[in-house]
């Protein structure tokens, strides 16, 4: 079993006017943040993650979402990071955001860690 540390998470662009709130999914489950719905972020904004995940099958690539919490309506998918894991690697590594939602302008990265 493979551990991997979700280290930071870094907007480049935000998807709304003022500021996104935004948590992480894994599995269907929410993974980040650990108190509260959600975190405001802005546009150059970093925030420290610091979750851990065990990964069973490493044949899999390990996929964590991106989700906009909103008051009013269905919270907004805005994407997904795709991490394809190797048996072997070790190190610090970073994924870009692929968008799911149609016309968004929201860019994400995750840094993460194999330990």
């Amino acid at each position: 079993m493979t551990k991997i540390l979700l280290t930071k998470l870094q907007c480049i662009v935000n998807d709304e006017i003022d500021e996104d709130e935004v948590f992480l999914k894994y599995k269907g489950e929410k993974i980040w943040p650990e108190s509260g719905l959600y975190k405001g972020i802005d546009t150059s904004e970093t925030f420290e993650v610091n979750v851990t995940l065990e990964i069973e099958n490493q044949e899999e690539p390990m996929v964590v979402e991106l989700w906009d919490f909103d008051f009013l309506s269905a919270n907004d998918f805005l994407g997904t990071f795709t991490m394809k894991i190797g048996s072997d690697t070790e190190g610090s590594f970073s994924t870009s955001m692929a968008l799911k939602e149609e016309g968004s302008t929201a860019s994400y990265i995750l840094y993460w860690e194999i330990l």
